[in-house]
């Protein structure tokens, strides 16, 4: 595969993978113990930060990024979103996916260079070669 094939697959599973899911705001009280995995939280300096475990104690939102434990002030965050599923995207893609497939297998099994599948061998050696579209039993 050509290096560029392969930034194009890169960047339509990218593409498709991020396609499942949407971000949706969520107050601070909506964050109980236990409520949200995790929290994506734009500070007031523009900077974000994934917070997993989150929870609302008073006026601080605390949990763990990357694995320590962090508090920050209610009024030091401009933002909280949490990642939900997108089902109609999904459903979307998957029909998308589906109907390129079968385009893809009708313009294949309709190319006069494809053949009929048949198998043909060649008088001379013997080989087994595809045989010719439309040719019956005489290889190309």
């Amino acid at each position: 595969m050509k290096p560029r094939a392969h930034l194009w697959l890169l960047a339509v599973t990218a593409i498709l993978l991020n396609a499942c899911h949407t971000m949706r705001p969520v107050q601070p009280s909506a964050l109980t113990a236990g409520a949200v995995g995790a929290v994506w939280v734009t500070k007031t300096d523009h900077s974000t930060v994934i917070l997993q475990a989150p929870r609302v104690t008073g006026d601080t939102l605390e949990g763990f990024v990357d694995g320590s434990f962090h508090e920050m002030l209610l009024s030091q965050t401009t933002k909280l979103a949490v990642q939900q599923p997108a089902r109609g995207r999904t459903v979307a893609i998957g029909v998308a996916v589906g109907v390129s497939a079968l385009a893809t297998f009708i313009y294949m099994a309709n190319r006069s260079d494809v053949g009929d599948g048949q198998t043909c061998y060649t008088p001379k050696d013997g080989d087994v070669v595809p045989c010719c579209a439309g040719k019956g039993t005489i290889s190309c």
